[in-house]
């Protein structure tokens, strides 16, 4: 298995991987299934954003993509705000069977206040799709903490899937922290 290396927008051209959007990270890896690209973009118009990771498997004939993660916010009126946090994007072979299992955060928000973003944390092994959902923990200097609820994807609590969840909560706790000025 090699570790995933980031890959620029230039190497996404010469093999014909589409971007939705702005490009925000790729990264190549090759594990026991094959060459494997993972590519985040965010898209962001008048009052909405839409993010995608999407991950594609090579084939015979090119890139084939496996799978994606699409969500966003629309919010007319309003403040909003979305985005990937590309360094708690992970790639790992907690359950050793020589495939990487992906690992995608992102948050998004739309309020008018000083409101919680909403956070979530996706691992992806194969079809097997396992999340945390809420909101961050905002902290503000001199002031109690508020938000930072969350939930477990149901299948998370099983034990088979005890090794996902804690690399999910290790990541989780990363990424929902939202200390403010």
């Amino acid at each position: 298995m090699q570790a995933a290396t980031p890959v620029d927008a230039n190497f996404l051209a010469t093999q014909h991987i589409a971007v939705q959007g702005d490009l925000i990270g790729a990264h190549r890896l090759t594990d026991k299934a094959g060459e494997h690209v993972l590519v985040l973009s965010r898209k962001q118009a008048t009052d909405s954003f839409k993010l995608n990771a999407s991950y594609f498997t090579r084939g015979e004939t090119g890139w084939k993509q496996e799978w994606d993660i699409r969500d966003g916010v629309d919010c007319p009126g309003l403040d909003a705000d979305a985005g990937f946090f590309p360094a708690a994007t992970t790639f790992t072979d907690l359950n050793h069977d020589g495939r990487m299992e992906v690992t995608v955060s992102y948050r998004t928000f739309c309020g008018g206040g000083v409101d919680p973003y909403v956070v979530k944390v996706i691992l992806r092994d194969g079809a097997t799709k396992l999340a945390i959902r809420g909101e961050s923990l905002v902290r503000f200097p001199g002031q109690p903490p508020f938000g930072g609820e969350h939930k477990h994807d149901k299948a998370l609590l099983s034990p088979a899937y005890a090794a996902y969840k804690q690399h999910l909560d290790r990541v989780w706790t990363t990424v929902s922290a939202d200390n403010r000025k």
